[in-house]
């Protein structure tokens, strides 16, 4: 068995680029599962479902994996994951999709476990490099998904979709299995609160489904506010619970440690700005020539424009990765950052050609695909080696909910200011709804970039952690 740092970072990769395959294969199936299913909200249970567990269980596994072995835990969501796919490949029957989408979320815990294994079989001088490369491993999975999944529901059944997903989970369990040595764990020396370590899936589980639930019921609609408000009540529950324990299941105060706190901060300001480039850049390319706003492209077309930036996105790991080598943390977040934001004001004029789409794309992907390399990089390089699945696994869930809140506010953001259909009465966001959009994306961005700047530079793997440093001194 092959078992050397470049095996290891292979199979990271291809297990990363199944577990996001698995995230965006669905998009290109909406339609065709809308005209299936008979309904819209029924096909788009399939894509929420999928989120709802991956965000609720992320940071459980993450740490179940630092205390058990993550090698172990990285097989056992990969094999769950493809027990749903194949679920959803052989029936038609919604119940039995609907399960297997669930099974499929828990996919988006590999995330969180990678940079750990990475961390673990790396030269620390390497780390860096590597996690970026799974940023793009992360972006491969999005192209594949939305070209290859356009392109298989075109063809084929969308049943064959599920069925490529289990081959490619199959191929990333044996990489996993045959490369990744088997490591143990970092046990805990108090026993284990399964309550406290349990209780932090139901809480974001249920804030999520009432964010989901927004999009179709209104922020104000009493189901929305009272899963949030519960979810709320579960999280507050479980942080007294985690603070008082002496060693708890999950470690709230790692979030003091700076970098820690400044990356989450980021990644709530990116979530509901710069990770919304899909849905607007979507939007606007489509939106028809009349509104003096849209190009009035195909959605394949459209599907076809992000291609360039996605392409070029996947040397932006890596390269990240050697500027976080050679000048620290603050440069690449920040540089990453700015980048973002600056492609975002040069959009303002709103372009008018496919090249221009294209270009800003292009400006735009690469800085905030510089960033999603850069964060988690920051966050291994400061949290005990025991806590970083967990400490990833918070960015990621955090990320995660601000995106879907994000999409939220961007849709009221396009809807204050409206043109309607000469001679009709359907409505799209004029070019001001879009100037605001993403003037209000750009300056996200730029305050993610600001708070960069409170970053330390280095901090090494063997200093202590603030927590660490405050217990001691409170000894």
């Amino acid at each position: 068995m092959r078992t050397g740092p470049n095996w290891v970072v292979a199979a990271m990769f291809i297990s990363l680029t199944a577990a996001t395959f698995e995230s965006a294969m669905l998009y290109a199936a909406l339609p065709t599962l809308i005209r299936d299913f008979g309904d819209p909200i029924m096909a788009g249970w399939l894509v929420t479902m999928h989120a709802l567990i991956g965000s609720g269980t992320c940071i459980v596994v993450g740490r179940f994996g630092d205390i058990r072995g993550r090698r172990g835990v990285i097989l056992a969501l990969i094999a769950l994951a493809g027990i749903g796919s194949v679920m959803s490949a052989v029936t038609a029957d919604y119940a039995i999709v609907l399960v297997g989408r669930a099974l499929q979320g828990f996919s988006i815990g590999v995330m969180p476990l990678a940079m750990s294994v990475l961390r673990d079989s790396l030269p620390r001088e390497r780390v860096p490099v590597a996690v970026g490369l799974m940023t793009t491993a992360q972006g491969m999975g999005v192209a594949i998904g939305l070209v290859l999944g356009g392109w298989i529901v075109d063809n084929f059944n969308w049943h064959w979709l599920f069925a490529f997903s289990a081959v490619l989970l199959a191929i990333a369990w044996i990489a996993v299995w045959l490369f990744v040595p088997s490591r143990p764990g970092i046990p805990p020396k108090e026993p284990i609160d399964w309550v406290e370590g349990l209780l932090p899936v139901p809480g974001i589980s249920s804030m999520l489904l009432g964010i989901s639930l927004s999009k179709s019921n209104g922020w104000i609609d009493y189901q929305v506010i009272g899963l949030i408000v519960i979810g709320i009540a579960i999280m507050a529950y479980w942080a007294r619970r985690s603070l008082r324990a002496k060693e708890p299941f999950i470690d709230l105060r790692i979030l003091a440690i700076r970098n820690v706190a400044v990356i989450n901060v980021m990644a709530v300001l990116l979530g509901m700005g710069t990770m919304q480039i899909v849905f607007l850049f979507s939007t606007f390319t489509q939106a028809p020539t009349w509104t003096m706003a849209g190009l009035g492209l195909s959605a394949f077309v459209a599907g076809m424009a992000k291609l360039p930036s996605n392409f070029l996105s996947f040397f932006a790991g890596p390269l990240n990765g050697l500027v976080m080598t050679k000048f620290g943390n603050r440069v690449p977040v920040v540089g990453g950052a700015l980048l973002a934001a600056t492609g975002w004001m040069l959009a303002l004029p709103l372009p008018d050609t496919i090249i221009g789409v294209v270009a800003l794309l292009c400006v735009i992907s690469f800085g905030s695909s510089a960033l999603n390399a850069a964060m988690p990089a920051v966050i291994v390089t400061s949290v005990p080696e025991g806590r970083t699945s967990e400490a990833i696994g918070t960015m990621s869930v955090l990320r995660g909910m601000a995106a879907a809140i994000g999409a939220q506010l961007i849709a009221v953001s396009l809807a204050s200011n409206m043109v309607t259909e000469p001679g009709g009465t359907v409505q799209f966001p004029s070019a001001t709804g879009f100037r605001i959009t993403m003037a209000w994306i750009g300056g996200l961005t730029f305050i993610a970039a600001f708070a960069g700047l409170f970053l330390k530079a280095r901090q090494g793997e063997d200093e202590p952690s603030e927590p660490e440093i405050a217990a001691r001194e409170a000894a």
